[in-house]
């Protein structure tokens, strides 16, 4: 999989609105995960089923399939013939892209996403997650800041893997695993994502949850320098809201989850150098500050 979000425009010519009738939305998919349930509509059947399989990879499994429901969520893909493929969500305009590998990356993202935002007791932040010694290290970050970069030097120094895009806590507070394919830029270029297997690195994945012994927020600085500033759990969950996709949608509820997330844990920001040399640095300081 390989996604960028630049090559998205609005498809709004007349000859793809006159190629496909409304009448051929007649193809369906109903989906349930973490509580959230979606429908997708399509005019073409093989788009159903490759969207089936786009699904597969972007939610690892962790959906079912449903008999026909109202949906909150509905998402409608157009198949078009020339390949520029589109997509609306709960009735907002439509998108194509160059190709339809971009275009279904673009919405398994999508679709990811809205499961985040609305999960039913489960709240998702945007982080790479592993674990050391049983417990989890949380690095809340936005793209572009080099955190799979991170993730990828902590598991080849035996940290267990848990997600480069969400951590993903339960109503106790503990980290489940999101285990998905690492997405790692600049093989191609510094935009567009090679997804690689955790195991290609020498990795395993966890499979069960773990408890929290930190939150690190922290960003790759060309200079950067390793200097941990331990955060109160109020000021640190204020950078962890930041990052935490239901906040507007269940503001109530994430707090409550948050607040058991950080109890115990050590909450700390730095920025920092190159990952490879920063790795050593982050366990040096949870070792000798946690256990």
């Amino acid at each position: 999989m390989k996604s960028t979000a630049k090559a998205l425009k609005p498809a709004t010519t007349q000859k793809n609105q006159e190629r496909i009738k409304k009448s051929d939305f007649k193809h369906h998919l109903f989906i349930e995960s973490f509580g959230v349930k979606v429908q997708i509509t399509s005019n073409a059947a093989e788009a159903i089923e490759t969207i089936r399989k786009t699904l597969d990879a972007y939610l690892l499994d962790r959906f079912t399939e449903t008999e026909p429901f109202e949906a909150a969520h509905c998402f409608i893909y157009r198949w078009n013939p020339s390949g520029k493929d589109s997509f609306s969500k709960n009735g907002k305009k439509l998108y194509h892209a160059a190709h339809r590998e971009k275009m279904l990356d673009i919405f398994g993202s999508e679709v990811r996403r809205t499961i985040a935002e609305f999960a039913v007791g489960r709240v998702f932040i945007h982080s790479g997650v592993v674990s050391w010694k049983g417990r989890a290290i949380v690095i809340p970050a936005k793209s572009f800041r080099g955190k799979t970069s991170l993730i990828i030097a902590l598991v080849k120094r035996g940290a267990l893997y848990y997600s480069d895009e969400y951590a993903v806590l339960d109503e106790e507070g503990f980290v489940h695993p999101f285990p998905k394919t690492l997405s790692v830029r600049g093989i191609v270029d510094k935009y567009e994502q090679v997804e690689c297997a955790v195991e290609e690195i020498g990795g395993k994945a966890a499979v069960e949850k773990a408890r929290i012994g930190m939150f690190l927020i922290t960003e790759y600085k060309p200079r950067g320098r390793w200097n941990p500033k331990v955060l109160s759990p109020a000021n640190g969950i204020l950078e962890i809201i930041n990052h935490t996709i239901p906040i507007r949608a269940n503001p109530v509820e994430v707090l409550k989850i948050l607040n058991r997330a950080v109890n115990g844990a050590l909450i700390v920001k730095s920025n920092r150098g190159e990952a490879s040399k920063f790795a050593d640095l982050i366990i040096d300081f949870f070792e000798k500050n946690y256990f």
